[in-house]
């Protein structure tokens, strides 16, 4: 399971997190996910954000997926090894 990093974020006032609010609900996202989506862009905007932050998150998304797929098939019972001379021999 990925770690995730919490952030405060303190507004000057309540009509910005409205808009927030009502910013992600049109886009059928969290006000979270908005909030990390802009401030995402406004770093790639800025260099701030690389390529590498990119293939960070790739790579953690492959990672969750395939944690999800172990824990919906099971135990497999065999190792790496039987299973690739199994893929050999079909």
């Amino acid at each position: 399971m990925v770690k995730k990093a919490r952030l405060g974020l303190y507004l000057e006032n309540e009509d910005m997190k409205r808009q927030i609010k009502v910013a992600a609900a049109k886009r059928g996202i969290s006000t979270t996910e908005y909030c990390t989506q802009a401030i995402e862009e406004r770093l790639k905007k800025e260099g701030e954000a690389s390529d590498a932050d990119e293939d960070y998150k790739r790579k953690v998304a492959l990672i969750s997926r395939l944690d999800k797929f172990s824990k919906e098939v099971g135990p497999v019972k065999m190792t790496a090894a039987e299973l690739i001379k199994e893929g050999r021999r079909r």
